[in-house]
């Protein structure tokens, strides 16, 4: 392999299906950056056939004994990288051709920003299009002053405070300085559903980034959809973070909407234990939302609970 590697690419994998992978594994490998790496990690047995990248030097695998959640897999994927940036790529979803190359000039005429993310798409089982802007229409997102090379600057400060909103980076739409991740931490390992979200409070308060309205990566549904017990548990571990992250704060203000979104996290995981019919942990669930953040709709949950 040639050593004048730019990005590497960390392509975690554990239950999604082989053809997933596969098609995923393709959409890197057609980048138009050539100058990239694979880090294909095998986090158990998944049933993956290595026909279809053994040609390919480019592609590095590493094989996991089994680890729940995500974390430590894309740890060691980024342990193993090789290039100044890094990037991921969920099996589920596909990267676009000139996404990798766009990310390296971005951030090479950017010294001050650590990381570019862009927009994405959904895609449906056919790969029809069926939402071609997500990330897009955010008003965190309106106004932004323009960079050289058609992104927009997010100052530090300004990207803290639209993070508490909203999660505005997808994590494969994200293109971050490998030497970045060695100061501020990797994935939280504790962590096994939001990982991503507690990393990117976390770089929201280190420095710059740098947004790309261009569609980045496809993000196909009805490949892996959550059960309920991981919706529940992805809810639970997003509450830890946003206490996390409310702790780093002291402006009411930011405090205020973090308590927001930790209530509709109670409230999510209120509505999934309603419909298993699990009457006592719904109305628990409701009653804890609208203790963080009274809202009229919680209310409205809790009596259905009982009812």
């Amino acid at each position: 392999m040639n050593d004048a590697v730019l990005v590497s690419v960390v392509l975690p994998v554990r239950e999604a299906p082989g053809d997933d992978v596969a098609t995923a594994l393709r959409s890197v490998l057609a980048s138009e950056l050539h100058a990239l790496e694979v880090i294909l990690v095998q986090n158990g047995t998944p049933n993956l056939s290595p026909a279809d990248w053994a040609s390919d030097p480019r592609v590095v695998t590493v094989r996991l004994r089994g680890s729940r959640g995500t974390a430590r897999p894309l740890n060691v994927g980024i342990a193993r990288a090789r290039a100044p940036y890094v990037a991921f790529l969920s099996p589920c979803d596909l990267l676009k051709p000139s996404t990798l190359g766009a990310a390296v000039e971005a951030l090479n005429r950017q010294p001050q920003a650590g990381f570019v993310f862009m927009d994405f798409e959904h895609v449906d089982a056919g790969g029809n299009v069926s939402r071609r802007s997500v990330t897009g229409d955010s008003p965190a997102l309106r106004g932004l002053a323009p960079a050289e090379g058609g992104c927009y600057l997010i100052p530090q400060s300004q990207l803290s405070r639209a993070l508490l909103a909203e999660n505005l980076v997808a994590l494969s739409s994200l293109v971050v300085r490998r030497q970045l991740l060695t100061e501020i931490g990797p994935f939280d390992e504790s962590i096994l559903h939001c990982a991503d979200l507690d990393l990117c409070f976390r770089l929201g308060h280190r420095c710059d980034a740098l947004y790309c309205r261009q569609v980045g990566h496809a993000r196909r549904h009805g490949s892996a959809e959550p059960g309920p017990a991981t919706s529940i548990g992805a809810a639970r571990d997003r509450i830890t973070v946003l206490r996390r992250e409310s702790s780093r704060w002291s402006e009411p203000a930011a405090r205020r909407q973090l308590r927001r979104r930790i209530g509709e996290s109670y409230a999510e995981m209120g509505a999934e234990e309603r419909r298993q019919q699990k009457r006592l942990r719904s109305i628990a669930m409701f009653a804890a939302a609208l203790a963080t953040f009274p809202q009229g709709r919680w209310l409205r949950g809790l009596l259905r609970s009982v009812l």
